[in-house]
């Protein structure tokens, strides 16, 4: 009776929310099995307590997420289709959402920057398990076939950032979020000299011992972008996956200034939104905290043309970041008992829902997040208009 009353609720609360985007199969405690929706299921939830019976009648994102990681709740089938579930979900949490705004002005972001990005990335290298094996990219790849691997998709990614900064021998770069030293890695064996900067301990000692053992033209520092200081300009930048923790882009245009020569070229890729300050809860609690947010575009291009900047090309990206997003969630899940032993099954769980809700979010028909690629360039002149 009292599983017949939850369920008849949980089918009340659901219609007011909207049509379903899909159906799903509500596995109880005692065993009983009730199909949610008029289509063929793509999802078994499990109820395994109390607990997972209230988050889910919550209807709310960050409660449903957090007792799926706290094991109340399980989640079997299309993970990646089953993120379309996200529309019928409330995710309003006020008082986190105002915190990651004040504490940068109270503190200022220079000293938040450090514990923000260690939340993700000081993770004892664990994403390195999703990634290509070749270069550890962990932005998309370019992929001209749906069944291209990872490892294509980053070699040519990366031959793209590379001629798109007309680069030539002994030229330097400036690798802005070097990550695990991936287009470090391409451009070092061009004969480049790359100078990698990055906020993250256990990167910047992966990217170490690359350089060391393959004697690279290279190095990488552990410095925060706003604060860096280097000793010359560079004749190009890279900044794969960077922009959404650099939501200052006025800011960002003017420290670009005082990076790159005159005639330099800027390679970005980034994850955009259509609106403003749209960040799930879940990606502030447990992935990215502080600023982070998908690049608003709008105020991006304003930046750019308030700058000397040039663009000189943009590319849509949506499509290969959900290939991309889409290929690491189904190495995370061939890898999980590898995964849960070298870590454990909560952190398993928390990237598991990070790279299926990318890989969700990017194929929606919504088109309401997308990605970009876009390659700037610094009049050879610019000196001679200060």
């Amino acid at each position: 009776m009292i599983e017949n009353q939850f369920v008849s609720n949980l089918v009340s609360s659901l219609s007011k929310r909207g049509k379903l985007p899909i159906s799903f199969l509500l596995h109880l405690e005692d065993g009983s099995i009730t199909t949610i929706g008029e289509e063929k299921p793509i999802l078994d939830v499990y109820i395994k307590n109390p607990a997972g019976r209230k988050a889910l009648m919550s209807l709310d994102e960050l409660v449903i997420v957090e007792a799926y990681i706290k094991g109340d709740i399980d989640l079997e089938g299309d993970l990646i289709k089953a993120m379309s579930f996200q529309e019928l979900l409330s995710d309003q949490h006020i008082l986190l959402k105002i915190g990651r705004r004040l504490k940068p002005i109270l503190l200022g972001r220079e000293k938040c920057n450090p514990d923000w990005i260690s939340k993700h990335y000081d993770s004892n290298n664990i994403q390195l398990f999703a990634m290509d094996s070749d270069y550890n990219t962990y932005t998309p790849g370019i992929y001209e076939k749906d069944e291209d691997s990872l490892e294509v998709g980053a070699e040519r990614k990366l031959d793209f950032a590379f001629q798109s900064l007309n680069l030539k021998p002994n030229d330097s770069v400036l690798d802005i979020g070097s990550g695990w030293g991936g287009f470090l890695r391409f451009a070092a064996r061009r004969n480049i000299r790359v100078t990698g900067i990055t906020l993250s301990k256990h990167q910047k000692q992966y990217v170490e011992d690359l350089i060391e053992k393959n004697n690279f033209d290279a190095e990488v520092k552990y410095q925060d972008f706003f604060s860096f200081q280097p000793s010359q300009k560079y004749d190009g930048i890279v900044m794969m996956g960077v922009m959404e923790d650099l939501s200052d882009y006025p800011r960002v245009m003017e420290r670009l200034l005082n990076y790159l020569k005159p005639g330099g070229r800027v390679y970005l890729d980034f994850a955009s939104e259509k609106e403003s300050f749209v960040t799930r809860s879940f990606i502030t609690k447990y992935i990215w905290p502080g600023t982070f947010r998908m690049v608003y575009m709008p105020e991006f291009i304003d930046a750019v043309r308030e700058s000397p900047f040039e663009i000189q090309g943009i590319y849509n990206d949506r499509r290969n970041y959900y290939l991309w997003s889409k290929g690491v969630y189904e190495r995370w899940m061939e890898q999980k008992a590898d995964l849960i032993d070298k870590s454990n099954e909560q952190i398993w769980r928390t990237f598991q829902i990070l790279f299926a809700g990318t890989a969700g979010t990017m194929v929606q028909s919504s088109y309401h997040s997308t990605a970009y690629r876009v390659v700037l360039e610094l009049p050879e002149d610019h000196k001679s208009l200060e």
